[in-house]
């Protein structure tokens, strides 16, 4: 094979082709849009939130807790009410289990637990003072005396050793049970029940209650579940369908030995929960026995003398009979909750309140305790009532009549259904004026009272206005700043959806007020005004008009930390965007507060940001940027462009949607200015490029502001794009950092420098210089300067390509132009000298394209090597001059080399040969002749 080849290209003249018209309404590649109604910004929020979930994670162990809340969070009102009454306490039992906590040492009493410290058994105490006769003495003995050793007190235990223990004697029992051990199961189920008499760790006490009551409902069922299978067999019978009369008599004398040994328990409490625990096993006996039981353990809790214990039974007592009866169990709820507001004082006595005062309880902790107690009794006796109504009125009557009603009267109003609690919202909030200074519940009532009418009709009158007077007479004398921005939550809300714009303002300059005063620093309360912010955020029926209020971004910026002021931008701005209902923000006064917000995202990045949260902040960014419209004063636009510029340097992401913006505004200007306006938007785009990190995307925005300069004309201005463009080629890495992962640039690359090549045939020479093509002169010694590897499919692509628009620049009228744009072919009118250097040109990148197939033949790859003969083997039958000698030589030369590495029926070669064949040209059948002989 000849080492040396000249190319000449052949010159083609500009065919005429005839094709069928055809009238059409639409163009044939236009898209359909069709207008869907649906929130655009949703989508910003979710990709927001996408980013940010993995600083949000749960706590693996609470996450199925949580996902047993949601599932249960709205229960239903199925048919079957009892299942009904066991889903609604599941999901109080987990809210229970949740909520009170504590870090206090806690101790436990049992004889079936291993360790701690002995302590006397009850049998010794009680011999001494005993003078029963032997009978009730005995039995008495074999229900107090646990035989197996001495009963332990295990002190010092944290909550979860305490839970573990409590587990570990649900476990006993189940054990004691399968092995016949049915007194051992006994005696451990009263002394898990006499665990509920203590109370040195109030905090904790609704947690122990729920926990034991599991234990006492266990083993409810293993004894009802074994008279059952006395009775019945392994019958799958219910408990409504069991008739008493049918019970055999073994099975009836079993049931009332139960009811024997839970009889002669000696202290009161733990013999009340067992015979409720055994409730149910009353069928056995008689049906009828056990409503009457019932009313009778409602009117025995009277003998608890400590409040918080005897409501918590009392608690037990409705549980255990809505699962006996369901709905017609609504009336032992109501009869429950007279007889506890009958004993509503004794929660205020001197000695509760020494024994909270010495657990280092404040008053309002202590009277949360009995809250979920209180709404249970409450929940079943607002489902028997027809007329909630009058219930409600009845109640508040007897908060105005008893002392220290708050308690009962946070209760009604977060037990309530919203609707009446609205009817009466100004009554409840006078009761609330009257005591307002003594209250320690003051800040959950009237949050509970907010939050209902926050679900109040959407309206604007008087009366709101009055109600929202009213609160901030109270709300704003408050003491603990905590306790006033909790209030301020819903209410706030309640003002954004039902009173004027004017009225928010004056409460929003309150709140400044009220925080400015208070005396402690503002930053501690951050997250509850970040809280108040975005609850207004999103109930205010125009958001843009918030930003309109001269007290709203002095609230936002009432922070002073970097980290509460960021989160606080951020929470503003994903709101804002989820809510703008406009597609262009064209308010200058929003304009400039938005701009505030992200100016202090941008304020907070520094050199440990990590990835996501820079995701996050330009995303939020870009999205303002892209929102703001001056219309058609261009000139301002530009000024918003200059100015985001400088306050988002250093962000790659807000710079590239600046440059692209800028070259939208240059493309919609009028005529008449678009002169100027380009000039400008092109020095814009130029002038900030070089401030983005990654070389592969200022290259891509180089050749972006080329095209978009050539579009405008401004070939001056396009001239310097691609020379930057060339002097970065060098810079292109081979791999880029994409989701956290290095990936190749190959494919961008060939796209780019194609692309790149593409707009070479329509950039015309600059006339001042003396070099023909020479910014493609400067692109071809580029290349030469770089270390390439010869077998790299990437060079000899660019090679062809390069080839491709050489051939194509000789040719006297080009394939496509731009208007205002004068080309090569009309500057040069195809002279000699001009067509000598870029024949010169591709003759040397035909040698270079010959140097690697042999390279490729020298590392053994064939199947390059033959694809690679065949693309040059095309370029010279479509563009080189088949009457010169050395193309149809190096055509038959490359096409012999081919078919030593391939069949000739290889489908490209096929191809390649058939296109040739219908050549209606002489050179063409010429070639074709001699390809055939060869």
């Amino acid at each position: 094979m000849p080492t040396y080849y000249k190319w000449c290209s052949v010159k083609k003249e500009k065919q005429k082709h005839e094709y069928p018209s055809l009238e059409v309404t639409n163009h044939p590649l236009r898209v359909e849009v069709h207008n869907l109604k649906h929130n655009s910004n949703k989508s910003l929020l979710k990709s927001l939130q996408k980013w940010s979930s993995s600083f949000e994670e749960l706590d693996p162990l609470l996450r199925f807790e949580q996902m047993n809340l949601e599932n249960n969070s709205e229960p239903t009102i199925e048919s079957d009410a009892t299942m009904n009454y066991s889903k609604i306490w599941s999901v109080k039992r987990t809210a229970i289990l949740n909520k009170y906590t504590t870090g206090e040492k806690l101790t436990i009493i049992s004889s079936y637990l291993p360790g701690g410290e002995k302590i006397s058994s009850f049998s010794a105490l009680l011999r001494q003072v005993s003078n029963l006769n032997e009978k009730v003495k005995h039995r008495l003995e074999q229900l107090d005396d646990f035989d197996e050793s001495s009963v332990r007190k295990t002190m010092g235990l944290s909550q979860q050793e305490f839970v573990t223990k409590i587990h570990m004697l649900d476990d006993e029992i189940k054990k004691a049970w399968e092995t016949e051990q049915r007194v051992k199961a006994f005696k451990i189920a009263i002394q898990c029940s006499k665990l509920l008499s203590d109370i040195s760790v109030m905090q904790f006490y609704p947690s122990k209650f729920v926990l034991i009551s599991d234990v006492l409902d266990n083993f409810g069922k293993l004894v009802y579940d074994r008279l059952k299978k006395k009775s019945f067999g392994d019958a799958a019978i219910k408990l409504e369908d069991i008739d008493s009369g049918l019970v055999p008599e073994s099975a009836r004398e079993t049931c009332q030995n139960w009811m024997f040994k839970m009889a002669s328990i000696r202290e009161l409490l733990p013999r009340l929960y067992m015979e409720m625990s055994l409730l149910k096993c009353y069928v056995f006996i008689s049906k009828d026995e056990i409503k009457p039981a019932i009313a009778r353990l409602i009117t025995m809790i009277r003998g608890i003398g400590n409040p918080l214990v005897a409501i918590y039974i009392r608690v037990y007592l409705c549980k255990v009979a809505s699962a006996l009866y369901g709905k017609e169990s609504e009336c032992y709820f109501h009869d429950n909750l007279k007889e506890f507001l009958e004993e509503y004082q004794q929660i205020f006595l001197p000695a509760m309140a020494k024994k909270f005062g010495a657990q280092l309880l404040t008053a309002d902790k202590y009277l949360s305790l009995y809250i979920p107690a209180i709404d249970w009794l409450l929940y079943g006796t607002l489902n028997t009532i027809p007329c909630k109504l009058t219930l409600l009125d009845e109640l508040l009557q007897l908060c105005d009549k008893t002392e220290n009603s708050e308690l009962l009267l946070y209760c009604i109003v977060s037990g309530f259904d919203s609707p009446n609690i609205i009817k009466k919202s100004s009554a409840i909030l006078d009761t609330i004026k009257k005591s307002a200074e003594h209250m320690v519940l003051l800040s959950p009532i009237l949050s509970a009272l907010g939050e209902h009418l926050c679900h109040a009709d959407v309206y604007r009158q008087v009366s709101s206005e009055a109600l929202s007077q009213t609160w901030w007479k109270i709300v704003s004398n408050m003491k603990s700043t905590a306790n006033f921005l909790q209030v301020l939550e819903p209410w706030i809300q309640f003002a954004c959806t039902q009173l004027s714009a004017q009225h928010i303002n004056m409460l929003l300059r309150g709140t400044i007020r009220y925080m400015i005063k208070c005396g402690k620093p503002i930053d501690d309360y951050s997250s509850q005004i970040q809280l108040v912010v975005k609850r207004m955020l999103k109930s205010i029926p125009d958001v843009e008009e918030l930003f309109l209020m001269d007290a709203f971004m002095p609230l936002v910026e009432l922070v002073q930390t970097s980290n509460a002021r960021t989160m606080m931008a951020k929470t503003v701005l994903i709101v804002f965007f989820e809510r703008c209902n406009s597609v262009q923000i064209e308010d200058h006064i929003i304009i400039a507060s938005l701009m505030r917000l992200c100016c202090i995202l941008h304020e907070a990045i520094n050199a440990v940001t990590v990835e996501d949260e820079l995701k996050i902040s330009s995303d939020l960014i870009n999205k303002y940027i892209q929102t703001v419209s001056y219309q058609d004063d261009a000139r301002e636009q530009l000024n918003f462009y200059v100015e985001c510029r400088s306050a988002f340097i250093k962000l790659d992401s807000v710079l590239k949607t600046l440059v692209h913006a800028v070259h939208a505004l240059a493309n919609r200007a009028r005529p008449a200015r678009s002169r100027w306006l380009s000039r400008a938007c092109a020095a814009y785009c130029f002038v900030t490029v070089p401030s983005l990190q990654c070389a592969l995307c200022r290259a891509q925005l180089y050749l972006l502001g080329a095209h978009a300069a050539l579009l405008v004309a401004c070939v001056g201005q396009a001239e310097a794009n691609l020379k930057a463009f060339v002097s970065l080629i060098p810079d292109i890495p081979l791999y880029v950092q994409e989701d956290g992962q290095n990936k190749p640039t190959h494919v961008k690359v060939v796209g780019l420098l194609s692309n790149f090549l593409s707009t070479l045939l329509i950039l015309p020479d600059n006339v001042d210089s003396s070099s023909k093509a020479y910014i493609l002169s400067g692109f071809i010694k580029t290349m030469e300067r770089i270390h390439w590897r010869k077998t790299d499919p990437l060079y000899y692509t660019l090679l062809l390509r390069t080839l491709d628009l050489l051939c194509n620049l000789t040719q006297e009228k080009y394939i496509y132009h731009i208007d205002g744009v004068i080309s090569n072919d009309e500057l040069y009118g195809s002279e000699e000298e001009f067509i000598d250097v870029l024949e010169n040109y591709a003759t040397n990148i035909c040698q270079e394209l010959l140097v690697v197939l042999k390279a490729l033949g020298d590392a053994k790859e064939t199947n390059k090597q033959y694809n690679l003969a065949l693309e040059l083997f095309w370029r010279i039958i479509k563009r080189g001059d088949l009457r010169e000698g050395s193309m149809t030589s190096l055509a038959i030369n490359l096409w012999v080399l081919s078919q030593k590495l391939q069949d000739s029926n290889n489908k490209f070669a096929k191809t390649l040969l058939s296109a040739l064949e219908r050549d209606t040209s002489e050179e063409g059948r010429l070639l074709f002749d001699k390809l055939n002989e060869t």
